[in-house]
């Protein structure tokens, strides 16, 4: 999670999912189907914001009691943690800060022996008066005991967003021309008003903003980002989609008269 300062507080989102089994001791009522998916759904999702808001104080009993001995859980930074990593690093926030998470759009499957749930956090917070927000995909698989609901598996998502709209380092003209990334495909950079415009055969129109020099992103798609290249004497000499720290480079075409 971003923010909260988090060398004191790593294990907030790390006990995130496996406190949501928390307040939900008691079992379904005996039905079937829809209905005992609709009970359970209920169930967990009252259970789910209860221990979300337990967070911030640090409430590490809760999900001793409600999380399954053997349970998996993987954070938003790809970190595998068990139960006892997640309950070690369970501390209250610091002096300072504070934060709420909502629970909104929570969907649950009953197989019967156990439940799928799925759902997104909107977590606000506060550190020393500055107020910072994201967003995470949850996904959590829960065990049905006689003890009630136990979690036994977690994964949280961070839900990537777009950047703020910066300023570009030259003018957007300088970036127009016809960029290539290999003999049959290319693809054209065109200037339309205050933006860039990337277009492809067969393809939709890709609006670019920039956000910050060189670099560029397409507003709904903030996992990539166009980084324009430059040849020493300054001339924009081609481009890289950036998707997860992997580029793929296009060299603007000779045949453009603006190409170095």
């Amino acid at each position: 999670m971003i923010g909260l300062q988090r060398a004191a507080i790593t294990g907030l989102m790390a006990v995130l999912v496996g406190a949501r089994a928390g307040s939900v001791a008691a079992a379904c009522a005996p039905v079937t189907g829809t209905a005992r998916t609709a009970t359970t759904s209920a169930t967990l999702q009252r259970a789910t914001q209860a221990l979300l808001d337990a967070l911030a104080p640090g409430e590490r009993a809760v999900w001793e009691h409600y999380t399954d001995p053997s349970l998996t859980y993987v954070t938003e930074d790809n970190e595998v943690k068990s139960r006892t990593q997640l309950l070690d690093e369970m501390k209250p926030l610091p002096a300072g800060s504070s934060g709420w998470i909502v629970v909104e759009e929570f969907r649950c499957t009953d197989f019967g022996g156990f439940a799928v749930t799925t759902y997104l956090m909107d977590e606000h917070e506060t550190i020393e008066g500055h107020e910072l927000h994201a967003r995470y995909r949850g996904s959590d698989t829960w065990r049905a005991t006689a003890a009630g609901w136990r979690l036994i598996a977690a994964q949280v998502y961070a839900i990537p967003l777009d950047p703020p709209r910066g300023a570009a380092a030259a003018a957007l003209a300088d970036y127009a021309g016809t960029y290539s990334l290999s003999a049959i495909t290319r693809q054209t950079i065109r200037q339309d008003g205050d933006h860039l415009v990337a277009e492809r055969p067969g393809r939709a129109p890709q609006l670019l903003l920039p956000e910050s020099g060189d670099v560029f992103f397409t507003p709904g798609h903030p996992r990539i980002r166009r980084i324009f290249l430059r040849s020493a004497n300054g001339r924009v000499t081609g481009f890289t989609d950036r998707r997860e720290g992997t580029d793929l480079k296009w060299t603007r075409a000779a045949a453009d008269g603006t190409a170095p």
